[in-house]
């Protein structure tokens, strides 16, 4: 490990144990730019959330991340504008082959489009695309891509129905000091 990479992964661990837990938006958003992280204007990750591997994050704008979500970004992952992910949220890009003798690990990107709402406690796993609009329930698991403007729930999530395709909401508020 190079002394760089050994000043990153200090850093990074700084901010997941110390910067997230202080309720000052900006200054999460600050550390994480410097981390690598591109993320746009009215980009809000609230207390408690994690990231790993910031260089891997893309946000361009308009965004909420909810409380104690971990954001692993290893894989690399985009998120569309006006995009919410609600609390205790995972996004996981990595996992390993258990068939492989040598338990080899494996990244794939996770792609969330525009205006797309995940729910509290989900968990979408690495490959994964989920289309403008989606909403994703609370509690759902997402092994494989979600259409467009489709409502999916469960485990494994499965559609559920069709969400209307004329959303013209912002995310462009969100608390400072939280």
């Amino acid at each position: 490990m190079t002394v760089r990479s050994s000043l990153r992964t200090g850093l990074e661990l700084a901010y997941n144990r110390v910067i997230t837990h202080v309720p000052f938006n900006p200054l999460r958003i600050w550390w994480l730019r410097r981390l690598g992280a591109s993320l746009g204007e009215h980009v809000y990750l609230f207390g408690g959330s994690e990231v790993l591997n910031a260089r891997g994050l893309v946000i361009p704008k308009n965004c909420h991340i909810g409380r104690l979500c971990q954001i692993d970004a290893r894989g690399g992952i985009t998120l569309g504008s006006n995009v919410v992910i609600a609390s205790h949220c995972l996004l996981i890009t990595a996992d390993h082959d258990a068939d492989d003798p040598g338990f080899g690990g494996r990244l794939g990107a996770i792609e969330i489009g525009d205006r797309a709402w995940i729910g509290s406690r989900a968990m979408i796993l690495k490959g994964v695309h989920i289309g403008e609009g989606a909403v994703v329930a609370a509690g759902s698991v997402v092994v494989g891509d979600v259409a467009p403007w489709t409502k999916v729930g469960g485990v494994p999530a499965k559609p559920l129905g069709e969400r209307d395709t004329d959303q013209h909401y912002t995310i462009d508020y969100g608390p400072t000091w939280y």
